[in-house]
């Protein structure tokens, strides 16, 4: 009798620490599952590099990864990074609607590194909120171009009309010129409303600021780095737990004008180039630039390689003086100056 006791006890036992043994080993095993689920991404948080001078090829990358920000639904925010100067006139619109577009759907939150002038300014415009570095640069919102060429019909070229060869006089020149001008400021303050703190008047002078001056005039919204800039989208997109995902273009090369934007961005494959990679030689414009004029070298602000700004040489008018137009004319026979490459950092 007593034997059976003991063995029914002993059987009791047994099945006991099985059943231990089995718990720890299911605790074990969904354990690392229960953590993952408590611990898991809520959402991602792309980044979008705007580096180097802005082209044909940068508004197509850029367009391609803000399409891809749109369209993939594990993307719940946008952070725009810009090391860039600006560049191409019709480029730099192009990333302005894009940014436009995106931030109708997602959080677009912009970090300003080296700088966001000019067309790159005009691309991160309608960001919900900009940070700027207090060593950032910020602004120069205008339009540089380059004269039509004066040219006539000869014996090996005609032409249909008085402006097929020039591509237009200098007065309509202005006037496009001007155009351009009125809608990167209206596109500005259509983005920053009341946050401006800056006159129509004020902005045209296409003044370059620091990131601190930029927060206090209202071309920015903040003084922070790109992690402040990832944390305020992730915010604005109710992500307590996120990802971070940079969007970047396969084997693209980047060009610089500027030494401090080259210096400041993370870009995998990147050149230095010319002023003149943008602006070209005479002949082949008329070329419409928003880049800052201290990409550009005395000599062609003047006037040697056919180069105007329309926020100084034009006055930002349509009517430009007839003498002046003459003047820039004579001085566009000159041959072309190659433009400073590095220290560009305004």
């Amino acid at each position: 009798m007593l034997d059976s006791i003991w063995s029914a006890l002993r059987r009791v036992a047994t099945s006991y620490v099985l059943f231990v043994v089995i718990g720890v080993v299911i605790g074990l095993t969904v354990a690392p599952l229960a953590y993952g689920a408590a611990t898991g991404s809520d959402g991602t948080v792309a980044i979008v590099p705007i580096d180097g001078g802005i082209d044909g090829n940068t508004a197509s990358a850029y367009t391609n990864m803000m399409q891809q920000a749109r369209q993939n639904p594990d993307i719940d925010a946008v952070v725009v990074v810009s090391n860039s100067g600006g560049g191409s006139a019709s480029a730099s619109e192009t990333m302005y609607l894009q940014t436009k577009r995106t931030a109708q759907q997602l959080p677009v939150v912009a970090s300003v590194d080296g700088s966001a002038a000019s067309g790159a300014y005009y691309a991160i415009a309608p960001s919900r909120t900009i940070y700027a570095k207090p060593a950032s640069i910020v602004g120069s919102v205008g339009v540089l171009g380059t004269l039509p060429q004066e040219l006539e019909p000869n014996d090996i070229v005609g032409t249909t009309g008085p402006n097929k060869l020039s591509g237009g006089d200098s007065r309509e020149f202005f006037s496009v010129l001007e155009s351009l001008r009125r809608a990167f400021v209206s596109a500005v303050y259509e983005s920053r409303g009341d946050r401006i703190q800056l006159t129509p008047a004020e902005l045209s002078q296409a003044q370059v600021y620091s990131g601190s001056q930029a927060v206090q005039n209202g071309l920015a919204d903040e003084i922070g780095d790109r992690q402040a800039a990832i944390e305020r989208a992730a915010d604005e997109a109710n992500l307590e737990s996120y990802e971070v995902r940079t969007l970047r273009p396969d084997g693209q090369t980047f060009r610089f004008v500027s030494r401090n934007n080259y210096l400041a961005s993370d870009a995998p494959n990147k050149e230095m180039v010319d002023f003149e990679y943008f602006s070209g030689a005479p002949g082949t414009g008329p070329t419409f630039l928003m880049m800052p004029g201290s990409y550009v070298s005395s000599s062609w602000e003047l006037g040697t390689t056919g180069g105007v700004d329309a926020n100084a040489s034009a006055s930002a008018t349509e009517s430009v003086d007839a003498a002046e137009v003459d003047r820039l004319r004579a001085a566009s026979a000159t041959p072309p100056v190659r433009a400073v490459t590095a220290g560009g950092s305004r």
